[in-house]
């Protein structure tokens, strides 16, 4: 097969063709190797007038200055005697006519965020300039840095530059063309039809006249058969309604443009985007910052419509990781607004009614007052230790930690370093934790134990006590018994130490003598 040549690129491959052009995939010469693709114009296919033919070319020319996310870039252009060349970025992920072939059918949330919400993008800069050609086909994927696909439309404005001829019979068939196309009278909303048609293909798998012959396809476009929606479809009333108001023959029955954008089912405005996100995060903080003042219906209000914008960017996030963070933040948001909304009709209780930041600064004042208690007990506890150390061995010679945990306080100064744990975790108040410590303190809490992870305290002093409390005697392990003096004391302090520092030096006994082993028998 030959490829044409076109000056500074190299063709690899073709593409595709159309009724008026073949698409080839080429790299540049010059500079860095960047893969474009090359979409040759027969110029005998376009309308036979000089003027039609630079008609085209200025448009063409007008268009490279567009830069739209969701049009296909075009880079330059070049002609020659027999065809027009446009250069264009190159999208690696095909087009949606293959996925649809591959897939089946997409999902309607997949079809609104994805398809839908993009073309709309697309209809809202172009409603000047009319495609008369959309089509999945002139989809096409892009994979953008972030690994995510960008849908993007090709062929921008080039169908109304095409002959008669050319026009009824665009990619070979009239499948997704408006019916008032063929009777030759026509405006901008041909396109509204084309995206009815793209939308209900997505839906269900296939074009609404999608016929075993082309007879049978003209015969259905022109007596108007009736477009019916499949009767067990699980597709939801506005999606339907939507399908249905852009697939009516009548251009005047017809949904219009600005009832397209302003359609409940799109929800154009609050649509996944930087910017409607950056307004959710500003509404949050005013409904945090309302909702602090106490001035409930602000809140109200404002978490109301954050949440507008909060759950299309949830549905749209494709990362699971950020999507399962967005939805944990949107469920405390709509409970906090259920909670408002249920305090103002007077049907819950005042005393729920604490905002997240009152409870938080409370908490917060609660463990700070908690952790200096503690400090004050360990305090004591360290002086009654001192104490009683420097009296004589004769003196309570055999009393040990726990049984001093017997004393009245002793326990109560001990479990009150368990407040701080509950405080911490943010939902937790004092009283919370007064009312555990009392499950704890119980005879039946006594027997079954305290749980690890209500208790903050180091060492064995929590145990201790609480064995002591059963009647049982506990000797921590690596200590010796009785007071601490002098070299015991040190013993049980530096067991750890002296352990380690032994097996260091076996260690380093056992590497020399292998070492002089390996060097006697090498000799």
């Amino acid at each position: 097969m030959s490829f044409p040549k076109i000056e500074g690129y190299v063709v690899t491959e073709k593409l595709g063709s159309g009724s008026y052009s073949t698409v080839y995939k080429a790299i540049t010469k010059v500079g860095a190797r960047s893969t474009v693709a090359i979409k040759c114009i027969d110029k005998s296919r376009v309308k036979h007038s000089g003027a039609a033919v630079d008609n085209l070319i200025t448009e063409i020319r007008l268009l490279k200055t567009l830069t739209h996310p969701h049009i296909v870039h075009m880079k330059q252009f070049t002609w020659d005697d027999r065809n027009i060349y446009i250069i264009m970025e190159y999208c690696c992920g095909g087009d949606l006519s293959k996925y649809i072939q591959r897939y089946g059918r997409v999902p309607e949330k997949q079809v609104t965020i994805s398809i839908l919400h993009k073309l709309s993008k697309y209809l809202a800069i172009s409603m000047c300039v009319v495609h008369m050609d959309l089509k999945p086909h002139n989809l096409l994927l892009h994979k953008g840095s972030d690994g995510k696909y960008i849908l993007k439309v090709a062929d921008f404005g080039f169908a109304q530059h095409m002959t008669e001829e050319q026009l009824r019979c665009l990619r070979g068939s009239p499948l997704y063309m408006a019916p008032e196309m063929l009777r030759g009278r026509y405006d901008a909303r041909v396109d509204l039809w084309s995206v009815g048609v793209i939308m209900y293909e997505c839906l269900f798998g296939r074009a609404p006249y999608s016929s075993a012959t082309f007879k049978e396809l003209v015969d259905k476009i022109q007596r108007q058969a009736p477009i019916e929606i499949p009767p067990r479809s699980s597709i939801s009333p506005g999606c339907q309604d939507l399908l249905t108001r852009l697939l009516q023959h009548d251009p005047d029955k017809r949904i219009s443009y600005e009832e397209f954008f302003a359609h409940e089912y799109l929800d154009l405005e609050h649509m996944p985007s930087k910017e409607n996100y950056e307004k959710a995060v500003g509404l949050i903080k005013r409904a945090i910052e309302l909702d602090s003042a106490g001035e409930l219906a602000g809140a109200l209000t404002a978490y109301s419509d954050s949440l507008r914008y909060l759950v299309p960017a949830v549905a749209a996030e494709s990362d699971a990781l950020r999507r399962s963070a967005l939805a944990a933040k949107l469920t405390r948001y709509m409970e906090r607004a259920e909670e408002i909304k249920r305090y103002l009709k007077g049907e819950s209780n005042p005393q729920v009614q604490s905002t997240p930041q009152q409870r938080y600064v409370q908490g917060r004042v609660e463990v700070a007052q908690t952790i200096q208690d503690t400090t004050s007990c360990v305090q004591e506890v360290i002086n009654e230790q001192d104490q009683e150390s420097e009296q004589t061995e004769g003196q309570n010679k055999n009393e040990t930690c726990p049984e001093r945990a017997k004393r009245p306080g002793a326990l109560a100064r001990l479990l009150r370093r368990s407040q701080v744990s509950h405080l911490l975790r943010g939902d937790a108040t004092v009283e919370d934790a007064e009312r555990e410590r009392g499950e704890m303190t119980s005879p039946r809490g006594l027997r079954e134990g305290m749980p690890r992870e209500r208790c903050m305290c180091t060492g064995f002093d929590c145990i201790q006590a609480v064995q002591a409390m059963q009647g049982a005697t506990y000797h921590p392990p690596f200590r010796i018994r009785g007071p601490l003096h002098g070299a015991d004391d040190c013993l049980g302090r530096y067991y750890w130490c002296i352990i380690m520092t032994i097996s260091c030096i076996f260690c380093v006994l056992v590497f020399v003598i292998f070492i002089v082993v390996i060097v006697k028998y090498t000799d």
